[in-house]
């Protein structure tokens, strides 16, 4: 097209948009934004839209892969929320523009999908060094939850991309279709590393759960294709050597929860040493690294000495908004100190600043290690079991969520509640269900199968998924590895995020999607000889 006097090339401008889409996905939702504004601009002002016409009527598996948000308009009918389902119809929208956009613009090269994976690391790294500098406190950044240090997203949505770095790089690596300079391999293999460790620091289960399972499928299944017999034999001896340390630190890691330190309940002091009452013993149950919680408690002596060391009222509340008189036993008991002036007397400066921040055991301060989230989980798990308050416990509100949206299926199994309907009927089962949690804790499925579920019946359920796996089963896309793995790392997180409800969601699965299925004419499987084609 040319435009005052100005000739635009429009493959290559194409090309620089999926550029631009990978670099802005991990770092802005506003440069995401105008990245899919300027490919649609280019994809009219290029014209030819005879030409593209014809393909999609040739490519029917892009128009059926558009049926997921054909979908959501259809369940228009069973909708009375008008306003939220309008809101998500433009969210949704995403799902239309990637795949028509690539699916009837030129075929990229093997080269190219390369840059766009290498511009996409590039863009993680630099993404994850922010997160990484505002947990070490380089960059200050409010952060009053570890989820915290993910400033662009969600650290959930950031620990799948991640994922996708992770393997993605790897394929370009380690495939052999790729011609790639000695440089390249080292900082793709520093890259790939740093992106490991960087999930442990994110702590994010969903990031670390999808790792772990795309790591044994890759390269479980990768390990059949090895001809010779002693490397396939010591890849599939090292894999299941990994799985048992992995499940052997698990293991551990439960025994060492549940292991209580034993207490003779009597023979207990029943005096402090300054001479007061300690309260009535109580052994049940509720421990902090195996130290019982509610032996040893002197209210009055804590309160005394409390507020000599912090501002914070002993009956007020901590920086997480929990009453802070709990903070302090528990921390008190996860050190084995005892709940009156002299355990509150060994508590350090740094002590007293963690409890006044909401950490209520000292092991949270590490905040490098893996056992303390474990330990984390494991707690909200067993005080779920035990009937205890669950606010702000994501494990176990999780579990409410997820009893929450049975009950709303079995009542709407067939043609779920409409597109805009979900959270209104989360709202109205809560009711049902006299549930104690307080209305901003009323959340949705947080499962994206659920959410489906909830919104379109098993009938439109069923139409969602067939449109997702039909035109991958048309181009042969589950011989294409970049293909599966973005494919796998999103089903996997349906199971624990209603991944498509968000921007960051809907345009990682849709845009990576796209790009490897309907972006290259060529399946993955094989060695390419397409190096040096450019636009």
């Amino acid at each position: 097209m040319k435009l005052f006097n100005i000739t635009f090339n429009h493959r290559r401008l194409y090309y620089y948009g999926l550029i631009l889409t990978a670099i802005c996905l991990p770092l802005s939702k506003f440069a995401l934004s105008i990245s899919m504004i300027f490919l649609i601009c280019n994809w009219l002002l290029e014209m030819e839209f005879k030409r593209k016409w014809e393909e999609l009527k040739a490519n029917k598996s892009i128009v059926v892969f558009t049926g997921v948000f054909i979908v959501h308009v259809v369940w228009l009918i069973n909708t009375s929320n008008f306003n939220y389902a309008f809101h998500d119809l433009g969210n949704k929208a995403i799902i239309l523009l990637y795949p028509i956009i690539i699916g009837t613009s030129e075929k990229l090269s093997f080269q190219q999908i390369k840059k766009i994976i290498i511009w996409f690391t590039l863009a993680l790294v630099t993404s994850s060094l922010i997160s990484t500098s505002i947990l070490v406190e380089i960059i200050d950044y409010p952060v009053k939850d570890l989820r915290d240090i993910s400033a662009f997203m969600s650290h959930i949505r950031l620990s799948l991309l991640i994922n996708v770095g992770i393997f993605t790089l790897g394929y370009i690596l380690f495939s052999g279709n790729f011609k790639n300079k000695r440089i390249e391999n080292i900082l793709g293999s520093v890259f790939i590393v740093w992106f490991i460790v960087f999930l442990f620091l994110l702590k994010s289960f969903t990031g670390l759960a999808v790792f772990l399972a795309m790591f044994f499928i890759v390269l479980g299944y990768g390990s059949f294709s090895i001809k010779e017999l002693i490397p396939r034999l010591f890849l599939q001896v090292g894999l299941i050597t990994v799985f048992l340390v992995i499940a052997s630190y698990i293991t551990h890691s439960i025994s060492k929860f549940y292991t209580k330190h034993t207490v003779d309940i009597t023979n207990l002091d029943k005096y402090t040493e300054a001479g007061n009452t300690y309260e009535s013993p109580n052994l049940n149950g509720v421990l902090e690294n195996g130290n019982y919680l509610w032996i040893y408690v002197c209210e009055e002596e804590l309160q005394k000495e409390w507020e000599k060391r912090s501002e914070i009222p002993f009956y007020g509340t901590d920086k997480k908004g929990q009453e802070i008189k709990y903070t302090i036993i528990r921390y008190l008991a996860s050190k084995a100190y005892r709940k009156d002036s002299v355990g509150v007397s060994k508590l350090s400066d740094q002590d007293v600043i963690n409890i006044e921040n909401g950490m209520a055991n000292y092991i949270y301060q590490n905040k490098y290690a893996l056992y303390p989230k474990i330990y984390e989980v494991l707690w909200q798990i067993d005080r779920y079991k035990k009937g205890y308050p669950v606010l702000g416990s994501s494990v176990t509100l999780r579990i409410i969520f997820f009893n929450t949206a049975l009950d709303i299926i079995k009542d709407n199994f067939w043609f779920g509640v409409g597109t805009g309907d979900v959270q209104d009927a989360f709202y109205k089962q809560y009711e049902i269900n006299e549930s104690k949690l307080p209305k901003e804790y009323r959340y949705r499925a947080h499962n994206q199968y659920l959410t489906f579920l909830i919104s379109f019946g098993i009938v439109g359920f069923i139409l969602v998924f067939f449109a997702m796996f039909y035109p991958a089963f048309v181009h042969k896309g589950f011989r294409n590895y970049l293909f599966v793995v973005v494919f796998l790392i999103a089903l996997l997180s349906f199971l624990n995020e209603d991944t498509l409800e968000t921007q960051i969601g809907i345009t990682f699965f849709t845009f990576f999607y796209s790009l490897f299925l309907f972006g290259h004419e060529n399946s993955f499987r094989t060695k390419q000889s397409d190096e040096g084609k450019r636009y």
